[in-house]
């Protein structure tokens, strides 16, 4: 779609292709050059892509991973949740067996046992976050089959408990199997990319790298061999170079560090200069010859949060402005594909965001290597969210920091990734006596304390936080641990319906009290087909909730926009959402109508959480997706005119025309005629224009808006019928 150096591989930088046991070629990734039959073999990569799949244990077919069941019935009242069977055979050579072999799965919802020839290999908690299951010893010469159980049932031991979006079940992230090479460096020990890249100081004149990795010898006897450490721009021109000797004792491993610094380092810009450097690391024998090779990414940046400037990014105000999205698509579910991914952030490229949060657990390391490309500064959380109860178990928290680990572990190389999310909304309505019981404050702030002290440890230099609903109003939220405090405010939507202003007046005092602050959602549901004339509030924002009208969704978006350009000292703000997403348990929104007179009830509005600034099968782009690109995308002109969807309006009544651009000036002509030209906007935003009075002439009339450079947009509204 457009050239984003996607081809970073998780475990090489050379491709050849093997036979699969179902005999479909599959790609396999080689860390080394292809070796002779003299040479040590290297680890390889095979994505394993073809499964045969079950609801019953008995009726099976194939499908394709990435696979969830729930991409036929996510969009319904009824989702379904239990267990799901996959299997596939793999044929290793007599060579493979000698090798240590691992299943890495990015990503197994919602808990995962995997079988081995029969044999229970491991039972995985959590569906997000890549885990890698050791095969020795389970393993033989020839034809070996592998079988995962996935799980989706309600476990109130297991995050998500509670949630306002679908838990799906399956496959729904790559699977791989690794075949090491006799020494090689541990996907156990520093996650899929084998080793660890950070960056404790940078500034403009300097940077200094840490690498870390483990390194198994495997080869049954002591082992003499040569690491190599490289770091390469984006030319490939090396910047630093250093090898070593390393002595492995026989079934021995070393953990292994260096730190190295660079002068005058190019930096990792955010969207302006997404600048990348390659680090590699090479393991040789005592002949030179290759044994392993890993290889990441890094880009090169400092940044600071502040109180009162908000956002720094290598030393200049750079405010963080941004949508959060899901893992999700229309008759995909959260099994989405790398084309899905692509198409979707090119989405995100036109409408010209700096931020993503990626809720409300670890997405796809595909979309952060997106990130890491485009430049979009990400933050990344565990799906702690709504529940914390006082009855929960030591082992609910004992797996919410499970998870916590394996993200950071698996995530730990992407320049994007500046914040880690520990919960969201832990002060909602999960906290109920089905599930356990109620809220228990004290228990949030102790758990929270023990949650970030653990990334700290892991990750000492990124920033850890949450996201609040309440405000911070229970006393002992003042003694939260984290490095910023968001917080979600529907202001003009669940509450202060049509006070707008009251989300500036709960922040500031959030702000005051907490200090660092972020708003992490905000927004409205939109029905792109439910339109209205009537200014009432109270018909805007019906209490039954079955209209969402896109005309008061783009007031609230409007009047966010206008306060949030008057708190700078807001870190970080993402609108919630980009995309549409299924809900099993909403039934709202579902009331089409093209001139707010007739109404019809559309069935398949239900089940949708409609805050998207685009619908989740992508087909639409709401207005307000259009007040946001004209705000943040300053590569190309935006002329969009709100309300085209409304058909009908009334013949005999005049109206304004709104419009949302950034140009610099604009005109409208009616059915061809110039009517008005605007030399400048009147809208603080700078972004929000109004034409009008204006009237139809006759039965229709096609408006048309123009700027300066050509850019154009134009609508055809009708009499609106008796």
């Amino acid at each position: 779609m457009y050239p984003l150096s996607l081809h970073v591989l998780l475990l090489s930088s050379m491709l050849c292709l093997s036979g699969t046991a179902q005999g479909a070629p599959e790609r396999i990734a080689s860390a080394s050059k292809p070796l002779s039959s003299a040479s040590v073999p290297a680890t390889l990569s095979q994505l394993l892509t073809e499964w045969d799949f079950s609801l019953d244990s008995a009726s099976w077919q194939g499908v394709k991973v990435p696979h969830s069941c729930n991409a036929i019935d996510g969009h319904s009242p009824h989702y379904y949740r239990g267990k799901a069977y996959y299997r596939r055979h793999v044929v290793l050579t007599p060579a493979d067996t000698t090798r240590p072999i691992y299943l890495l799965m990015e990503g197994a919802a919602q808990q995962a046992s995997v079988y081995i020839n029969g044999r229970l290999a491991t039972h995985h908690m959590g569906g997000y976050t890549p885990f890698v299951v050791p095969l020795h010893g389970l393993v033989a010469s020839g034809t070996n089959e592998i079988a995962i159980t996935t799980d989706n049932h309600e476990d109130p031991d297991l995050i998500p408990v509670s949630s306002d979006f679908n838990k799906n079940n399956g496959l729904h992230n790559p699977v791989h199997l690794l075949r090491m090479a006799p020494v090689y460096f541990s996907p156990e020990a520093y996650g899929m990319y084998r080793l660890h890249v950070s960056t404790p100081f940078v500034s403009d004149s300097s940077a200094q790298i840490r690498v870390e990795t483990r390194v198994v010898n495997a080869a049954g006897h002591a082992v003499q061999a040569t690491l190599r450490v490289v770091m390469t721009d984006a030319k490939g021109q090396p910047v630093y170079s250093h090898e070593e000797p390393v002595s492995l004792e026989r079934d021995g491993s070393i953990d292994y560090r260096t730190a190295f610094s660079i002068a005058r380092p190019h930096l990792w810009q955010g969207t302006r200069d997404p600048y990348l450097y390659n680090v590699d690391l090479t393991l040789t024998d005592s002949q030179g010859r290759p044994f392993d090779q890993a290889r990441t990414r890094t880009g090169l940046r400092y940044y600071q949060l502040t109180y009162s400037k908000g956002f720094l990014l290598n030393g200049h105000p750079y405010p963080l402005r941004g949508v959060a999205e899901h893992q999700d698509m229309h008759q995909r579910a959260s099994a989405v594909t790398s084309a899905d991914i692509n198409r979707d952030y090119a989405i995100i490229k036109e409408l010209g965001c700096n931020m993503l949060r990626l809720a409300h657990y670890p997405h796809r390391d595909y979309e952060l290597r997106l990130c890491d490309s485009l430049g979009l500064i990400v933050q990344t959380e565990i799906p702690w969210v709504n529940v914390c109860g006082a009855n929960a178990t030591d082992r609910y928290f004992d797996i919410i920091r499970q998870q916590m680990e394996e993200m950071i572990c698996n995530q730990y190389n992407h320049p994007s990734i500046i914040f880690w999310g520990m919960w969201n909304e832990l002060d909602s309505w999960g906290n109920t006596a089905e599930l356990q019981g109620k809220l228990d404050t004290k228990r949030v702030v102790r758990e929270t304390g023990r949650l970030y002290d653990l990334a700290k440890s892991l990750d000492p230099w990124r920033l850890v936080g949450f996201t609040d609903c309440s405000r911070f109003r229970h006393t002992d939220y003042a003694y939260l641990k984290a490095d910023y405090y968001s917080e979600n405010r529907y202001n003009g939507w669940y509450t202060h319906v049509g006070d707008f202003d009251q989300f500036t007046r709960d922040l500031t005092d959030i702000h005051s009290r907490m200090g660092i602050t972020n708003v992490a959602e905000y927004g409205a549901g939109i029905n792109p087909y439910c339109h209205t004339t009537d200014t009432t509030i109270s018909v805007l924002r019906n209490r039954d909730d079955k209209c969402h009208y896109e005309e008061y969704g783009n007031l609230i978006h409007e009047s966010h926009v206008r306060q949030i350009q008057q708190m700078p000292w807001l870190n970080f703000t993402t609108l919630w959402i980009l995309f549409d997403f299924p809900v099993a348990n909403r039934t709202e929104g579902y009331i089409d109508t093209d001139d707010g007179h007739h109404f019809v009830e559309n069935e398949a509005r239900k089940y949708i959480n409609d805050k998207g600034l685009v619908t989740r099968d992508r087909q639409t782009k709401k207005d307000v997706f259009y007040l946001y690109k004209s705000w943040w995308n300053h590569d190309e002109t935006t002329v969009h005119i709100t309300s085209r969807r409304l058909r009908y309006r009334d013949a005999d009544k005049p109206f304004y025309i709104k419009v949302y651009s950034n140009a610099p000036s604009l005109s409208l002509t009616q059915d061809g005629r110039p009517l008005t030209r605007l030399d400048s906007c009147a809208d603080p935003t700078g972004i929000i224009w109004t034409f009008g009075p204006v009237k139809l002439q006759g039965k229709r009339s096609t408006f048309r808006v123009i700027a300066p450079d050509g850019t154009a947009d134009e609508v055809t509204w009708a009499a609106r019928k008796p």
